[in-house]
Protein backbone atom coordinates (compact mmCIF):
# COMPACT_ATOMS: atom_id res chain seq x y z
CA UNK A 1 0.00 0.00 0.00
CA UNK A 2 1.05 3.42 -0.90
CA UNK A 3 0.97 6.45 2.06
CA UNK A 4 -0.47 9.62 1.02
CA UNK A 5 3.05 10.71 0.40
CA UNK A 6 3.30 8.50 -2.45
CA UNK A 7 -0.25 8.31 -3.97
CA UNK A 8 -0.17 8.77 -7.32
CA UNK A 9 -2.98 10.59 -7.29
CA UNK A 10 -2.40 13.13 -4.92
CA UNK A 11 0.49 15.04 -3.23
CA UNK A 12 0.12 15.93 0.88
CA UNK A 13 1.80 19.19 1.15
CA UNK A 14 1.03 20.00 3.97
CA UNK A 15 -0.01 17.59 7.50
CA UNK A 16 -3.66 17.11 6.23
CA UNK A 17 -3.73 19.28 2.75
CA UNK A 18 -3.49 17.28 -0.53
CA UNK A 19 -2.51 18.66 -3.74
CA UNK A 20 -4.46 17.56 -6.59
CA UNK A 21 -2.65 18.51 -10.54
CA UNK A 22 -4.95 18.61 -13.70
CA UNK A 23 -4.28 19.52 -16.35
CA UNK A 24 -5.89 20.51 -19.95
CA UNK A 25 -3.99 20.70 -23.12
CA UNK A 26 -7.10 22.99 -25.02
CA UNK A 27 -5.49 24.84 -26.86
CA UNK A 28 -7.49 28.23 -26.73
CA UNK A 29 -8.08 28.43 -22.64
CA UNK A 30 -4.51 29.73 -22.54
CA UNK A 31 -3.85 27.49 -18.58
CA UNK A 32 -3.21 24.11 -18.93
CA UNK A 33 -2.68 23.11 -15.29
CA UNK A 34 -3.77 23.88 -12.15
CA UNK A 35 -3.44 22.49 -8.83
CA UNK A 36 -6.90 21.62 -6.42
CA UNK A 37 -6.51 21.36 -3.11
CA UNK A 38 -8.22 19.13 -0.47
CA UNK A 39 -8.70 18.93 3.14
CA UNK A 40 -10.04 15.96 5.17
CA UNK A 41 -12.47 16.92 7.67
CA UNK A 42 -13.10 14.63 10.89
CA UNK A 43 -15.96 13.43 12.16
CA UNK A 44 -16.33 15.29 15.00
CA UNK A 45 -16.32 18.59 12.75
CA UNK A 46 -18.97 19.63 10.27
CA UNK A 47 -20.73 16.15 10.62
CA UNK A 48 -17.46 14.95 9.29
CA UNK A 49 -17.44 16.94 5.73
CA UNK A 50 -14.02 17.93 3.92
CA UNK A 51 -13.08 20.85 1.99
CA UNK A 52 -11.70 21.33 -1.86
CA UNK A 53 -10.84 24.49 -3.55
CA UNK A 54 -11.78 24.81 -6.49
CA UNK A 55 -12.80 22.63 -8.74
CA UNK A 56 -10.78 22.59 -12.26
CA UNK A 57 -11.42 22.49 -15.72
CA UNK A 58 -15.05 21.62 -17.28
CA UNK A 59 -13.46 18.40 -18.36
CA UNK A 60 -14.03 14.80 -18.14
CA UNK A 61 -10.88 13.27 -17.18
CA UNK A 62 -10.35 16.11 -14.70
CA UNK A 63 -13.51 14.85 -13.02
CA UNK A 64 -12.07 11.51 -13.26
CA UNK A 65 -9.25 12.19 -11.38
CA UNK A 66 -10.89 14.51 -8.72
CA UNK A 67 -13.41 11.43 -7.78
CA UNK A 68 -10.02 8.82 -7.75
CA UNK A 69 -8.52 11.60 -5.47
CA UNK A 70 -11.88 11.69 -3.10
CA UNK A 71 -12.43 8.11 -2.96
CA UNK A 72 -8.62 7.28 -2.45
CA UNK A 73 -9.15 9.67 0.72
CA UNK A 74 -12.80 7.99 1.72
CA UNK A 75 -14.07 11.53 1.00
CA UNK A 76 -18.29 10.96 0.08
CA UNK A 77 -19.16 13.53 -2.87
CA UNK A 78 -22.51 14.49 -0.79
CA UNK A 79 -20.06 15.20 1.98
CA UNK A 80 -17.80 17.89 0.37
CA UNK A 81 -17.60 21.79 0.56
CA UNK A 82 -16.16 23.21 -2.54
CA UNK A 83 -14.57 26.72 -1.95
CA UNK A 84 -14.19 28.66 -5.43
CA UNK A 85 -11.64 31.25 -5.41
CA UNK A 86 -13.44 32.61 -8.39
CA UNK A 87 -15.23 32.17 -11.51
CA UNK A 88 -12.86 31.89 -14.31
CA UNK A 89 -13.20 28.13 -16.32
CA UNK A 90 -9.88 26.47 -14.49
CA UNK A 91 -11.42 27.43 -11.34
CA UNK A 92 -14.77 26.92 -11.33
CA UNK A 93 -15.14 24.14 -14.49
CA UNK A 94 -16.47 21.39 -12.69
CA UNK A 95 -18.68 23.28 -10.36
CA UNK A 96 -21.92 22.68 -11.82
CA UNK A 97 -20.97 18.59 -12.20
CA UNK A 98 -19.96 19.05 -8.11
CA UNK A 99 -22.91 20.63 -7.06
CA UNK A 100 -25.15 17.58 -9.33
CA UNK A 101 -23.42 15.34 -7.53
CA UNK A 102 -24.06 16.70 -3.99
CA UNK A 103 -21.34 18.95 -3.12
CA UNK A 104 -22.04 22.43 -0.85
CA UNK A 105 -20.50 25.36 -3.24
CA UNK A 106 -19.42 28.74 -1.53
CA UNK A 107 -18.73 31.59 -4.09
CA UNK A 108 -18.13 35.21 -2.98
CA UNK A 109 -21.48 36.75 -4.98
CA UNK A 110 -19.58 39.20 -6.20
CA UNK A 111 -18.17 36.99 -8.45
CA UNK A 112 -21.74 36.91 -10.62
CA UNK A 113 -21.22 40.86 -10.32
CA UNK A 114 -21.84 41.27 -14.56
CA UNK A 115 -23.84 39.07 -17.26
CA UNK A 116 -20.81 39.38 -19.22
CA UNK A 117 -16.83 39.78 -18.25
CA UNK A 118 -13.29 38.99 -19.01
CA UNK A 119 -14.10 35.16 -18.93
CA UNK A 120 -17.52 34.41 -18.14
CA UNK A 121 -20.04 34.17 -21.06
CA UNK A 122 -23.98 33.17 -19.79
CA UNK A 123 -26.62 31.98 -22.47
CA UNK A 124 -29.10 34.15 -22.08
CA UNK A 125 -30.33 37.89 -24.20
CA UNK A 126 -28.73 39.87 -21.43
CA UNK A 127 -25.29 38.44 -21.63
CA UNK A 128 -25.31 39.16 -25.65
CA UNK A 129 -26.60 42.47 -24.78
CA UNK A 130 -23.83 43.40 -22.56
CA UNK A 131 -20.92 41.41 -24.72
CA UNK A 132 -21.91 44.04 -27.29
CA UNK A 133 -22.36 47.05 -25.34
CA UNK A 134 -18.78 45.74 -23.72
CA UNK A 135 -16.98 45.59 -26.99
CA UNK A 136 -18.46 48.71 -28.20
CA UNK A 137 -17.08 51.02 -25.01
CA UNK A 138 -13.67 49.01 -26.11
CA UNK A 139 -13.50 50.95 -29.44
CA UNK A 140 -14.74 47.27 -31.49
CA UNK A 141 -17.60 47.53 -33.34
CA UNK A 142 -18.49 46.35 -36.77
CA UNK A 143 -17.64 49.91 -38.12
CA UNK A 144 -14.27 50.10 -36.98
CA UNK A 145 -13.00 46.94 -36.57
CA UNK A 146 -14.76 43.92 -38.88
CA UNK A 147 -12.68 41.66 -38.26
CA UNK A 148 -12.04 41.59 -34.61
CA UNK A 149 -16.18 41.89 -34.26
CA UNK A 150 -17.05 39.37 -36.36
CA UNK A 151 -14.40 36.56 -34.14
CA UNK A 152 -16.37 37.70 -31.02
CA UNK A 153 -19.84 37.30 -32.67
CA UNK A 154 -19.07 34.01 -33.78
CA UNK A 155 -18.06 32.75 -30.48
CA UNK A 156 -21.20 34.32 -29.11
CA UNK A 157 -22.78 32.78 -31.42
CA UNK A 158 -21.70 29.25 -30.14
CA UNK A 159 -22.22 29.71 -26.58
CA UNK A 160 -25.85 31.23 -26.84
CA UNK A 161 -27.28 28.32 -28.99
CA UNK A 162 -24.70 25.43 -28.20
CA UNK A 163 -22.67 26.74 -24.73
CA UNK A 164 -19.61 24.68 -26.22
CA UNK A 165 -17.02 26.87 -25.70
CA UNK A 166 -14.78 25.54 -23.02
CA UNK A 167 -15.00 29.16 -20.98
CA UNK A 168 -18.50 29.39 -21.18
CA UNK A 169 -19.56 28.34 -16.99
CA UNK A 170 -22.92 27.36 -17.10
CA UNK A 171 -25.19 28.73 -13.75
CA UNK A 172 -24.63 26.50 -10.88
CA UNK A 173 -25.92 26.92 -6.92
CA UNK A 174 -23.90 28.24 -4.18
CA UNK A 175 -23.89 29.64 -0.87
CA UNK A 176 -22.65 33.40 -0.66
CA UNK A 177 -19.19 33.57 1.21
CA UNK A 178 -18.31 36.86 2.68
CA UNK A 179 -14.80 38.47 3.66
CA UNK A 180 -14.04 36.75 7.49
CA UNK A 181 -16.13 33.47 6.74
CA UNK A 182 -14.95 30.32 9.04
CA UNK A 183 -13.98 27.27 7.51
CA UNK A 184 -13.06 24.61 9.45
CA UNK A 185 -11.53 21.12 8.55
CA UNK A 186 -9.39 18.79 10.06
CA UNK A 187 -6.77 20.85 11.87
CA UNK A 188 -7.39 24.07 10.15
CA UNK A 189 -9.28 27.34 11.11
CA UNK A 190 -9.64 29.13 7.83
CA UNK A 191 -11.58 32.59 7.61
CA UNK A 192 -11.87 33.90 3.63
CA UNK A 193 -9.65 36.54 2.96
CA UNK A 194 -10.32 38.81 0.04
CA UNK A 195 -8.22 38.79 -3.00
CA UNK A 196 -9.49 41.48 -5.24
CA UNK A 197 -7.42 42.16 -8.21
CA UNK A 198 -7.42 39.59 -10.75
CA UNK A 199 -11.22 38.93 -10.68
CA UNK A 200 -13.61 41.84 -8.89
CA UNK A 201 -14.66 38.72 -5.73
CA UNK A 202 -11.62 36.87 -6.00
CA UNK A 203 -11.05 35.43 -1.95
CA UNK A 204 -8.58 32.76 -0.53
CA UNK A 205 -8.18 31.32 2.77
CA UNK A 206 -5.77 32.00 5.83
CA UNK A 207 -5.37 30.30 9.13
CA UNK A 208 -3.96 32.49 11.50
CA UNK A 209 -2.55 30.05 13.73
CA UNK A 210 -0.56 27.44 10.92
CA UNK A 211 0.45 30.80 8.79
CA UNK A 212 -1.08 29.72 5.84
CA UNK A 213 -2.77 31.49 2.67
CA UNK A 214 -4.28 30.07 -0.30
CA UNK A 215 -4.12 33.26 -2.57
CA UNK A 216 -5.38 31.81 -5.95
CA UNK A 217 -4.63 33.96 -9.13
CA UNK A 218 -3.24 36.84 -6.75
CA UNK A 219 0.14 35.62 -6.27
CA UNK A 220 2.09 33.35 -9.12
CA UNK A 221 5.66 33.05 -9.19
CA UNK A 222 7.65 33.88 -12.08
CA UNK A 223 4.24 35.31 -13.35
CA UNK A 224 1.90 38.75 -13.57
CA UNK A 225 -1.65 37.58 -13.21
CA UNK A 226 -3.97 39.20 -15.36
CA UNK A 227 -6.08 41.92 -14.21
CA UNK A 228 -8.82 42.14 -16.42
CA UNK A 229 -12.01 43.90 -16.62
CA UNK A 230 -14.00 46.44 -19.13
CA UNK A 231 -16.22 48.19 -16.82
CA UNK A 232 -15.22 51.20 -15.40
CA UNK A 233 -14.35 52.46 -12.31
CA UNK A 234 -13.97 49.00 -10.57
CA UNK A 235 -10.30 49.70 -9.68
CA UNK A 236 -8.97 46.28 -10.06
CA UNK A 237 -5.37 46.54 -10.64
CA UNK A 238 -5.40 49.75 -7.71
CA UNK A 239 -7.23 46.58 -6.08
CA UNK A 240 -4.79 44.02 -6.98
CA UNK A 241 -1.41 46.38 -5.59
CA UNK A 242 -3.45 46.69 -2.77
CA UNK A 243 -3.73 43.10 -1.80
CA UNK A 244 -0.60 42.48 -2.90
CA UNK A 245 0.91 44.74 -0.66
CA UNK A 246 -0.74 43.61 2.45
CA UNK A 247 0.68 39.94 1.51
CA UNK A 248 4.33 41.11 1.55
CA UNK A 249 3.91 43.39 4.70
CA UNK A 250 1.90 40.92 6.75
CA UNK A 251 2.46 37.35 5.46
CA UNK A 252 5.51 37.28 3.70
CA UNK A 253 6.76 34.59 6.42
CA UNK A 254 3.81 32.04 5.57
CA UNK A 255 3.19 29.24 3.83
CA UNK A 256 1.83 31.13 0.63
CA UNK A 257 -0.24 28.29 -2.28
CA UNK A 258 -0.99 29.67 -5.32
CA UNK A 259 -3.57 27.84 -7.86
CA UNK A 260 -0.52 27.40 -10.04
CA UNK A 261 2.78 26.56 -10.14
CA UNK A 262 5.23 26.34 -7.04
CA UNK A 263 4.54 27.59 -3.63
CA UNK A 264 5.98 31.01 -3.21
CA UNK A 265 9.40 31.03 -1.70
CA UNK A 266 10.58 34.90 -2.11
CA UNK A 267 7.14 36.85 -1.46
CA UNK A 268 9.20 40.13 -1.74
CA UNK A 269 10.58 39.42 -5.18
CA UNK A 270 7.16 38.05 -6.83
CA UNK A 271 5.33 40.68 -5.52
CA UNK A 272 7.55 43.69 -6.92
CA UNK A 273 7.97 41.57 -9.79
CA UNK A 274 4.13 41.62 -10.64
CA UNK A 275 3.69 45.81 -9.62
CA UNK A 276 6.59 46.41 -11.69
CA UNK A 277 5.21 44.78 -14.58
CA UNK A 278 1.96 46.50 -14.58
CA UNK A 279 3.41 49.92 -13.99
CA UNK A 280 5.80 49.49 -16.72
CA UNK A 281 3.03 48.96 -18.94
CA UNK A 282 1.36 52.17 -17.65
CA UNK A 283 3.91 54.16 -18.23
CA UNK A 284 3.86 52.81 -21.81
CA UNK A 285 0.29 53.21 -22.53
CA UNK A 286 0.76 56.86 -21.24
CA UNK A 287 3.91 57.30 -24.01
CA UNK A 288 1.65 56.08 -26.61
CA UNK A 289 -1.36 58.43 -25.44
CA UNK A 290 0.92 61.53 -25.52
CA UNK A 291 2.81 60.08 -28.82
CA UNK A 292 6.15 59.97 -27.22
CA UNK A 293 8.82 58.35 -29.89
CA UNK A 294 10.15 55.29 -28.86
CA UNK A 295 13.67 56.68 -27.30
CA UNK A 296 11.54 58.77 -24.86
CA UNK A 297 10.32 57.37 -21.62
CA UNK A 298 8.36 59.14 -18.97
CA UNK A 299 8.64 59.17 -15.22
CA UNK A 300 5.84 61.03 -12.83
CA UNK A 301 5.10 62.34 -9.33
CA UNK A 302 3.48 58.71 -8.44
CA UNK A 303 6.35 56.96 -8.74
CA UNK A 304 5.89 54.63 -11.73
CA UNK A 305 9.27 53.74 -13.76
CA UNK A 306 11.12 54.65 -16.70
CA UNK A 307 8.99 52.92 -19.37
CA UNK A 308 9.66 49.85 -21.19
CA UNK A 309 10.26 51.48 -24.69
CA UNK A 310 7.02 51.69 -26.16
CA UNK A 311 6.50 50.72 -30.09
CA UNK A 312 6.48 53.63 -32.72
CA UNK A 313 2.66 55.28 -32.78
CA UNK A 314 0.99 54.56 -36.01
CA UNK A 315 -1.93 57.12 -37.16
CA UNK A 316 -4.28 56.97 -34.23
CA UNK A 317 -7.69 55.60 -35.27
CA UNK A 318 -9.45 57.97 -32.72
CA UNK A 319 -11.82 61.23 -32.55
CA UNK A 320 -10.00 64.29 -31.53
CA UNK A 321 -6.30 65.01 -30.61
CA UNK A 322 -4.57 62.95 -28.08
CA UNK A 323 -7.68 60.36 -27.58
CA UNK A 324 -7.30 56.69 -28.16
CA UNK A 325 -9.89 53.84 -27.77
CA UNK A 326 -8.89 50.77 -25.53
CA UNK A 327 -8.42 48.93 -28.41
CA UNK A 328 -6.38 51.45 -30.57
CA UNK A 329 -4.29 51.53 -26.97
CA UNK A 330 -4.13 47.80 -26.91
CA UNK A 331 -3.08 47.69 -30.65
CA UNK A 332 -0.15 49.55 -29.70
CA UNK A 333 0.92 48.31 -26.25
CA UNK A 334 1.17 44.58 -27.09
CA UNK A 335 1.58 44.58 -31.12
CA UNK A 336 -1.80 42.81 -31.83
CA UNK A 337 -2.91 42.00 -35.13
CA UNK A 338 -6.44 42.81 -35.92
CA UNK A 339 -8.00 39.75 -37.05
CA UNK A 340 -7.62 36.73 -34.36
CA UNK A 341 -7.98 33.55 -36.62
CA UNK A 342 -8.29 30.63 -34.55
CA UNK A 343 -9.36 30.47 -30.70
CA UNK A 344 -6.27 30.92 -29.32
CA UNK A 345 -5.57 33.84 -30.92
CA UNK A 346 -9.30 34.85 -29.80
CA UNK A 347 -8.38 34.86 -26.16
CA UNK A 348 -5.29 36.67 -26.64
CA UNK A 349 -6.71 39.16 -28.00
CA UNK A 350 -9.67 39.27 -25.62
CA UNK A 351 -7.19 39.36 -22.50
CA UNK A 352 -4.92 41.95 -24.23
CA UNK A 353 -8.27 44.07 -24.54
CA UNK A 354 -9.19 43.48 -20.72
CA UNK A 355 -5.53 44.13 -19.48
CA UNK A 356 -5.51 47.13 -21.30
CA UNK A 357 -8.70 48.32 -19.74
CA UNK A 358 -7.33 47.65 -16.28
CA UNK A 359 -4.14 49.70 -17.13
CA UNK A 360 -6.01 52.70 -18.55
CA UNK A 361 -8.47 52.54 -15.16
CA UNK A 362 -5.46 52.64 -13.10
CA UNK A 363 -4.29 55.27 -15.02
CA UNK A 364 -7.51 57.04 -14.61
CA UNK A 365 -7.76 56.27 -10.92
CA UNK A 366 -4.46 58.35 -9.92
CA UNK A 367 -4.92 61.12 -12.06
CA UNK A 368 -2.62 60.70 -15.08
CA UNK A 369 -6.03 59.99 -17.84
CA UNK A 370 -9.05 61.25 -18.28
CA UNK A 371 -11.47 59.37 -19.67
CA UNK A 372 -14.42 60.25 -21.97
CA UNK A 373 -17.31 58.49 -23.70
CA UNK A 374 -18.82 59.59 -26.76
CA UNK A 375 -21.53 57.06 -28.68
CA UNK A 376 -20.99 54.15 -26.59
CA UNK A 377 -17.35 54.50 -26.84
CA UNK A 378 -14.58 55.30 -23.89
CA UNK A 379 -12.13 58.07 -24.90
CA UNK A 380 -8.85 58.41 -23.38
CA UNK A 381 -6.24 61.08 -23.24
CA UNK A 382 -2.98 61.70 -21.19
CA UNK A 383 -3.14 64.63 -18.99
CA UNK A 384 0.11 66.17 -18.93
CA UNK A 385 1.90 66.84 -15.76
CA UNK A 386 3.30 69.96 -14.70
CA UNK A 387 6.46 69.83 -14.26
CA UNK A 388 8.05 70.17 -11.08
CA UNK A 389 4.44 70.25 -9.64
Amino acid sequence: MKSAMENDLYTEILPGIFCVSLTDTTIEQGVSCIKIYIIKGKPSVHEGRSLMIDTGFRQEDCHRKLQAALSALEIPVDQLDIFLTHRHHDHSGLAGTFAREGAHIFMNPAEERHPYDCLAYRVSAESLAAQKKVLRSTGITPERTPYAWEAFMKVSERVQHHGEWVLAILGFPYTALHSGDVFDYGDYHFTAYPLKGHTYGQMGLMDQEKKILFVADQLIHGVSPIVATTYADEHLLEGMFASLRDIKEHYADWTIIPAHGELIRDVAQDVDSIVYSYLSKSTSALDIMKGNAPEKSASSAHGLPDAVKAPAVEAQRSIGSGAWTVHDIAKQLYHMDDDPTDEAAFFTYKMLITKTFSILEYLHDIGFVERTMRDGIYYWRAIRQTEGK
